[in-house]
């Protein structure tokens, strides 16, 4: 089908050449084109910093996930990848978009690949892999330096310590595949409320089942079951 729309949308030669220099292959030539290139920069600059700022924060929190959890039997990486992501909710510090869908639940790539070195970088714990049952399973012990993270965390999360502490409360002992349940409910009426979609449990069946296949071993009454809980312990999004 052809556009209906017919107005057309010219270049100068002008635009051309701000474009140039705002993408740095040509050299300003002006004070007014001079100001603009350093407002970008400046831009950029506090992008930079934002995104930097954010990552700290978020390896933070997962640091006091992992000092709380880390002799837990039931702790692993997929068990800490969705408390990273249920924790950062009750936050409310509104990183949905960097989440993705996965078997396991939504999942946040380059976060997940990256957090154990930071955690080596800021010397906060050892790491080992542990591949005696099959998989690889991350074991974390304190060194010298966890403490120094507290600082961090009380700095960033201090108002919120008493949600994340629940939160982290109550999944302790819960096995894995029950906070993937969890924590593809809570990210499936985030979904609803951003579609604005019907917020009852036929929707929310419907977006579970079609976040992934593997989905379909959780049963409608498991998942209705499971948002019971979750509405009485408050691990639910408010709503829109």
């Amino acid at each position: 089908m052809k556009s209906t729309n017919n107005k057309k949308n010219y270049f100068t030669i002008e635009d051309f050449e701000k474009g140039l220099i705002l993408a740095g292959y040509v050299t300003p030539q002006t004070e007014n084109e001079l100001e603009e290139l350093e407002a970008l920069d400046d831009y950029d600059s506090s992008l930079a910093k934002e995104r930097s700022i954010t990552y700290f924060k978020r390896a933070v929190l997962a640091a006091e996930i992992v000092n709380a959890l880390k002799e837990e039997l039931t702790f692993g990486r997929v068990k800490f990848q969705k408390l990273v992501y249920l924790c950062e909710h009750a936050c409310n510090m509104n990183l949905q978009e960097r989440y993705a869908k996965f078997a396991a639940g939504p999942f946040d790539n380059n976060f997940m690949h990256s957090i154990n070195k930071e955690f080596k970088k800021q010397k906060w714990f050892d790491i080992r892999i542990d591949n005696s049952k099959g998989y690889h399973k991350p074991i974390y012990s304190r060194t010298s330096h966890t403490e120094k993270y507290k600082i961090y965390y009380s700095r960033y999360f201090g108002e919120q310590n008493e949600a994340i502490n629940k939160v982290i409360g109550l999944f302790r002992n819960t096995k894995t595949r029950q906070v993937e349940l969890v924590a593809t409910i809570y990210y499936c009426i985030l979904e609803i409320n951003e579609n604005n979609d019907s917020r009852n449990i036929e929707t929310l069946l419907t977006y579970f089942y079609k976040f992934d296949d593997s989905k379909k071993q959780f049963s409608k009454e498991e998942i209705k079951n499971k948002l019971g809980w979750m509405k009485e312990n408050g691990i639910m999004p408010a709503s829109k």
